[in-house]
């Protein structure tokens, strides 16, 4: 899962010498058939953000030290199908824990508590990233904000999730703390 080499800041093995040729870390768009693929195999239309997405880079990496690519739309797929042991150990208690309040679960940005999610979503979730350093990136299509999944990083150092409104705005939030980390390394 986590390769030491990694962990210990050396990000830049991970770019490949034609991203450093075109600096650009992504891969060509997805067309439209190839979108409408997916969306056919997970049986579901994509949000317009993470769709748009796709359309302009279909695969993405590394986004941060932390998550080291983002799948290419022929490898998005449920997060019940990626990891079922993961889904079934985070729902053993989903039974007998109550469900976070409406007035606490939708509070996003620094105010939220990322210990409160909700362990009836794990199942729905959509896996859009591989493992980066002990995390992964999903959306979960249970929540919609104007069309838009809420999206979810999940990471070791986190002891639930941290949520975004969708997947425009948790890319703005790595693209923020990529510039804030940047910024106080010089």
């Amino acid at each position: 899962m986590s390769d030491p080499y990694f962990i210990s800041g050396k990000l830049a093995a991970l770019i490949t010498p034609q991203q450093r040729q075109v600096q650009w870390f992504g891969a060509p768009g997805a067309p439209e058939a190839e979108l409408n693929a997916l969306e056919a195999r997970l049986q579901i239309m994509l949000p317009p953000s993470y769709r748009a997405f796709l359309q302009a880079s279909n695969g993405f990496g590394p986004l941060d030290r932390f998550i080291w690519r983002l799948k290419p739309s022929a490898e998005v797929d449920w997060l019940v199908k990626t990891e079922a042991d993961l889904v079934e150990m985070w729902e053993i208690d989903v039974e007998t824990v109550p469900s976070v309040p409406d007035e606490e679960y939708f509070i996003y940005g620094a105010e939220q508590n990322k210990i409160q999610v909700r362990g009836e979503y794990f199942r729905g979730l959509l896996m859009v990233s591989d493992w980066g350093d002990a995390g992964f990136l999903a959306l979960n299509p249970d929540v919609q904000h104007q069309g838009e999944w809420e999206a979810w990083h999940f990471a070791h150092w986190i002891p639930g999730a941290a949520r975004y409104r969708s997947f425009a705005e948790l890319i703005k939030a790595h693209l923020a703390a990529y510039r804030a980390m940047k910024s106080g390394a010089k």
